[in-house]
Protein backbone atom coordinates (compact mmCIF):
# COMPACT_ATOMS: atom_id res chain seq x y z
CA UNK A 1 0.00 0.00 0.00
CA UNK A 2 2.88 2.42 -0.03
CA UNK A 3 3.01 2.42 -3.26
CA UNK A 4 -0.56 3.62 -3.66
CA UNK A 5 0.54 6.21 -0.70
CA UNK A 6 3.42 7.51 -2.86
CA UNK A 7 1.63 7.34 -5.90
CA UNK A 8 -1.19 9.91 -4.58
CA UNK A 9 -3.61 6.70 -4.48
CA UNK A 10 -4.52 6.72 -0.66
CA UNK A 11 -3.52 8.25 2.79
CA UNK A 12 -2.38 5.92 5.44
CA UNK A 13 -2.36 6.05 9.03
CA UNK A 14 1.40 6.07 10.09
CA UNK A 15 0.64 4.30 12.89
CA UNK A 16 -1.55 1.72 11.34
CA UNK A 17 0.00 -1.61 10.69
CA UNK A 18 1.28 -1.77 7.64
CA UNK A 19 0.26 -4.47 5.37
CA UNK A 20 2.60 -7.05 4.28
CA UNK A 21 3.04 -7.35 0.84
CA UNK A 22 4.95 -10.54 0.84
CA UNK A 23 2.53 -13.44 -0.94
CA UNK A 24 2.04 -16.17 2.42
CA UNK A 25 3.10 -19.68 2.12
CA UNK A 26 -0.30 -21.16 2.53
CA UNK A 27 -3.51 -18.96 1.11
CA UNK A 28 -4.93 -16.88 4.07
CA UNK A 29 -8.30 -16.25 4.52
CA UNK A 30 -9.87 -12.91 3.30
CA UNK A 31 -9.79 -10.30 5.87
CA UNK A 32 -13.30 -8.83 6.21
CA UNK A 33 -14.61 -5.79 7.62
CA UNK A 34 -16.65 -6.72 10.74
CA UNK A 35 -19.20 -3.76 10.73
CA UNK A 36 -20.78 -2.79 14.35
CA UNK A 37 -24.17 -2.87 12.61
CA UNK A 38 -25.34 -2.84 8.85
CA UNK A 39 -25.43 0.02 7.23
CA UNK A 40 -29.05 2.16 7.09
CA UNK A 41 -30.28 2.53 3.41
CA UNK A 42 -30.34 5.55 2.16
CA UNK A 43 -33.50 7.31 1.34
CA UNK A 44 -33.65 8.37 -2.59
CA UNK A 45 -33.09 11.85 -2.52
CA UNK A 46 -35.57 14.37 -4.59
CA UNK A 47 -34.42 15.11 -7.69
CA UNK A 48 -34.07 18.71 -8.19
CA UNK A 49 -36.54 20.82 -10.49
CA UNK A 50 -34.68 22.80 -12.86
CA UNK A 51 -36.16 24.39 -15.92
CA UNK A 52 -35.70 22.94 -19.71
CA UNK A 53 -32.34 24.91 -21.40
CA UNK A 54 -33.13 26.16 -24.31
CA UNK A 55 -30.81 26.56 -27.12
CA UNK A 56 -28.35 24.27 -28.70
CA UNK A 57 -27.10 21.54 -26.74
CA UNK A 58 -24.13 21.89 -24.44
CA UNK A 59 -21.47 19.24 -25.04
CA UNK A 60 -18.33 18.59 -23.48
CA UNK A 61 -19.39 19.85 -19.91
CA UNK A 62 -17.35 19.15 -16.76
CA UNK A 63 -19.06 16.56 -15.08
CA UNK A 64 -18.48 18.80 -11.88
CA UNK A 65 -20.27 21.41 -13.28
CA UNK A 66 -23.69 19.05 -13.91
CA UNK A 67 -22.90 17.87 -9.94
CA UNK A 68 -23.28 20.98 -9.08
CA UNK A 69 -26.27 22.12 -10.87
CA UNK A 70 -27.91 18.99 -9.76
CA UNK A 71 -26.97 20.04 -5.88
CA UNK A 72 -24.73 17.08 -5.47
CA UNK A 73 -23.59 17.17 -1.54
CA UNK A 74 -19.34 17.02 -1.10
CA UNK A 75 -18.17 13.76 0.17
CA UNK A 76 -15.83 12.84 2.30
CA UNK A 77 -14.51 10.28 0.35
CA UNK A 78 -15.62 10.97 -3.27
CA UNK A 79 -16.36 8.20 -6.17
CA UNK A 80 -13.51 9.13 -8.30
CA UNK A 81 -11.31 8.47 -5.54
CA UNK A 82 -12.27 5.10 -4.87
CA UNK A 83 -11.84 4.17 -8.80
CA UNK A 84 -8.71 5.93 -8.80
CA UNK A 85 -7.85 3.44 -6.18
CA UNK A 86 -9.15 0.43 -8.13
CA UNK A 87 -7.54 1.06 -11.17
CA UNK A 88 -4.29 1.38 -9.33
CA UNK A 89 -4.96 -2.10 -7.78
CA UNK A 90 -5.50 -3.18 -11.17
CA UNK A 91 -2.77 -5.71 -11.26
CA UNK A 92 -4.78 -7.52 -8.35
CA UNK A 93 -7.66 -9.87 -8.69
CA UNK A 94 -11.24 -8.70 -7.81
CA UNK A 95 -11.65 -10.32 -4.98
CA UNK A 96 -7.95 -9.25 -3.85
CA UNK A 97 -8.86 -5.94 -4.28
CA UNK A 98 -11.82 -5.99 -2.70
CA UNK A 99 -9.70 -6.80 0.29
CA UNK A 100 -7.23 -4.97 0.11
CA UNK A 101 -9.52 -1.44 -0.46
CA UNK A 102 -11.81 -1.96 3.02
CA UNK A 103 -8.76 -2.77 4.94
CA UNK A 104 -7.85 0.57 3.62
CA UNK A 105 -11.29 1.64 5.00
CA UNK A 106 -11.08 -0.17 8.56
CA UNK A 107 -7.59 1.27 8.75
CA UNK A 108 -8.66 4.84 7.96
CA UNK A 109 -11.28 6.53 10.22
CA UNK A 110 -11.34 9.57 7.99
CA UNK A 111 -13.17 7.70 5.32
CA UNK A 112 -15.04 4.82 4.58
CA UNK A 113 -16.66 2.86 1.63
CA UNK A 114 -19.76 3.86 1.96
CA UNK A 115 -18.88 7.53 1.75
CA UNK A 116 -17.67 6.72 -1.74
CA UNK A 117 -20.79 4.38 -3.01
CA UNK A 118 -22.99 7.28 -1.50
CA UNK A 119 -21.18 9.69 -3.89
CA UNK A 120 -21.39 7.63 -6.58
CA UNK A 121 -25.13 6.64 -5.66
CA UNK A 122 -25.80 10.37 -6.15
CA UNK A 123 -23.33 11.51 -8.95
CA UNK A 124 -25.22 8.71 -10.62
CA UNK A 125 -28.48 10.06 -10.13
CA UNK A 126 -27.47 13.35 -11.34
CA UNK A 127 -26.23 12.22 -14.72
CA UNK A 128 -29.38 10.57 -14.87
CA UNK A 129 -31.28 14.01 -14.33
CA UNK A 130 -29.14 15.95 -16.27
CA UNK A 131 -29.57 12.91 -19.38
CA UNK A 132 -33.50 13.67 -19.00
CA UNK A 133 -32.86 17.46 -19.28
CA UNK A 134 -30.82 16.82 -22.62
CA UNK A 135 -33.80 14.46 -23.94
CA UNK A 136 -36.41 17.23 -22.52
CA UNK A 137 -34.47 19.67 -24.43
CA UNK A 138 -33.84 17.59 -27.51
CA UNK A 139 -38.10 16.99 -27.14
CA UNK A 140 -38.60 20.96 -26.91
CA UNK A 141 -35.98 21.69 -29.61
CA UNK A 142 -37.59 19.40 -32.31
CA UNK A 143 -41.38 20.12 -31.27
CA UNK A 144 -40.22 23.99 -31.44
CA UNK A 145 -38.95 23.12 -34.99
CA UNK A 146 -42.16 21.74 -35.88
CA UNK A 147 -44.41 24.40 -34.90
CA UNK A 148 -41.89 27.00 -36.36
CA UNK A 149 -42.19 24.79 -39.73
CA UNK A 150 -46.04 24.74 -39.39
CA UNK A 151 -45.87 28.46 -38.92
CA UNK A 152 -43.61 29.13 -42.22
CA UNK A 153 -45.63 26.74 -44.26
CA UNK A 154 -48.80 29.21 -43.28
CA UNK A 155 -47.35 31.92 -44.11
CA UNK A 156 -45.72 30.40 -47.06
CA UNK A 157 -49.71 29.20 -47.69
CA UNK A 158 -50.97 32.96 -47.40
CA UNK A 159 -48.53 34.44 -49.51
CA UNK A 160 -48.97 32.40 -52.22
CA UNK A 161 -52.74 32.33 -51.69
CA UNK A 162 -52.23 36.74 -52.09
CA UNK A 163 -50.26 36.15 -54.72
CA UNK A 164 -52.25 34.34 -56.79
CA UNK A 165 -55.34 36.23 -55.93
CA UNK A 166 -53.14 39.47 -56.94
CA UNK A 167 -52.44 37.47 -60.11
CA UNK A 168 -56.05 36.90 -60.61
CA UNK A 169 -56.68 40.29 -60.13
CA UNK A 170 -54.07 41.78 -62.67
CA UNK A 171 -55.34 38.85 -65.32
CA UNK A 172 -59.12 40.39 -64.86
CA UNK A 173 -57.51 43.85 -65.17
CA UNK A 174 -55.45 43.03 -68.10
CA UNK A 175 -58.82 41.89 -69.78
CA UNK A 176 -60.81 44.62 -68.84
CA UNK A 177 -57.76 46.76 -70.08
CA UNK A 178 -57.37 44.60 -73.69
CA UNK A 179 -61.00 44.63 -74.05
CA UNK A 180 -61.42 49.07 -73.48
CA UNK A 181 -58.15 49.60 -75.38
CA UNK A 182 -60.25 47.10 -78.86
CA UNK A 183 -63.35 49.05 -78.48
CA UNK A 184 -61.01 52.71 -78.44
CA UNK A 185 -59.72 51.36 -81.15
CA UNK A 186 -62.30 50.40 -83.23
CA UNK A 187 -64.22 53.51 -82.18
CA UNK A 188 -60.72 55.82 -83.85
CA UNK A 189 -60.93 53.24 -86.92
CA UNK A 190 -64.51 54.42 -87.32
CA UNK A 191 -64.08 57.94 -86.86
CA UNK A 192 -61.15 58.27 -89.61
CA UNK A 193 -63.25 56.11 -91.87
CA UNK A 194 -66.44 58.12 -91.62
CA UNK A 195 -64.26 61.37 -91.93
CA UNK A 196 -62.70 59.85 -95.05
CA UNK A 197 -66.06 58.90 -96.68
CA UNK A 198 -67.45 62.12 -95.40
CA UNK A 199 -64.66 64.00 -97.41
CA UNK A 200 -65.22 61.33 -100.44
CA UNK A 201 -68.83 62.98 -100.61
CA UNK A 202 -67.93 66.48 -100.38
CA UNK A 203 -65.20 66.23 -102.73
CA UNK A 204 -67.65 64.64 -105.44
CA UNK A 205 -70.05 67.57 -104.34
CA UNK A 206 -67.72 70.21 -104.55
CA UNK A 207 -66.56 68.65 -107.56
CA UNK A 208 -69.71 68.16 -109.60
CA UNK A 209 -71.09 71.70 -108.48
CA UNK A 210 -67.36 72.54 -110.55
CA UNK A 211 -68.38 70.80 -113.39
CA UNK A 212 -71.74 72.21 -113.65
CA UNK A 213 -70.20 75.61 -113.53
CA UNK A 214 -67.88 74.84 -116.09
CA UNK A 215 -70.65 74.30 -118.79
CA UNK A 216 -71.25 78.00 -118.32
CA UNK A 217 -68.08 78.90 -119.51
CA UNK A 218 -67.96 76.22 -122.05
CA UNK A 219 -71.34 77.82 -123.41
CA UNK A 220 -70.71 80.88 -123.23
CA UNK A 221 -67.23 81.67 -123.34
CA UNK A 222 -64.78 82.79 -120.87
CA UNK A 223 -65.98 85.84 -119.23
CA UNK A 224 -63.72 89.02 -118.90
CA UNK A 225 -61.30 89.36 -116.21
CA UNK A 226 -62.37 91.56 -113.40
CA UNK A 227 -60.94 95.04 -113.48
CA UNK A 228 -57.86 95.19 -111.31
CA UNK A 229 -57.88 98.48 -109.12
Amino acid sequence: MRALQKAGLVELDENAQPIATDAPAEPEPTPQVVMDHAPEPVAAEPAPVTAVPEGPIAEQRPFEAIYGEQSVPPSAFTAEKLLKILDGLAALDPTARIAAVRALDAADDAWTVDDALLDAERKTRALGQARSQLEAQTRAALEKARNDIAERDQRQQDAVGGIRKQIADLEALLEREVARATEEKSAFENAARATKEACLREVARLDAEADRLKRLAATFGTAPSAPTT
